[in-house]
């Protein structure tokens, strides 16, 4: 449930106009408020403009409503890396490590999104295609590099899961 309403500071109407809504946050993985401010009511800003950026901005939330598996895999990739670094934050992941998964993600984006386009979403990611991907990735990697690129995979799909 979203809404816009007139901010106040000191008690009084300053002008602004904000929008508010509890929706997901894909970076925490959970749920949280959104404040967004719309601006300042005058010449260039009406609050018919307001409302007409609420329902632009409820769409853009309701789309994000459905969580990570509604996420496209370009952008879920993006955010499980920003995720791996905000989750490791007393002791940072070393930068060789991160290079390997970012390597390896990318390179599964990169394989899936020429057969599949790149708008594909998380959750037509199914089985079959990943048996499929493995089956290719096999051919190319020694085994002891298949393993560690299996991890990062399946890492990343129990983030996808949960």
């Amino acid at each position: 449930m979203s809404s816009i309403y007139k901010r106040k500071r000191n008690g009084k109407n300053d002008g602004y106009v904000m929008y508010s809504i509890y929706a997901y946050d894909p970076l925490k993985n959970k749920k949280r408020y959104f404040n967004i401010t719309l601006g300042k009511i005058g010449p260039t800003l009406t609050w018919d403009d307001c409302l007409k950026q609420k329902k632009e901005l409820d769409r853009v939330f309701a789309i994000k409503k459905g969580g990570k598996r509604e996420m496209q895999l370009n952008s879920a990739i993006k955010t499980y890396l920003k995720h791996k670094m905000i989750h490791f934050i007393t002791k940072p992941p070393k930068a060789s490590s991160m290079k390997l998964q970012n390597y390896h993600l990318y390179k599964f984006e990169e394989v899936i999104v020429q057969r599949y386009g790149s708008g594909i979403m998380m959750k037509h990611i199914d089985s079959n295609i990943l048996d499929w991907y493995f089956d290719i990735r096999e051919q190319e990697l020694k085994a002891s590099s298949m393993i560690v690129h299996k991890r990062i995979i399946d890492s990343f799909l129990n983030w996808i899961k949960n």
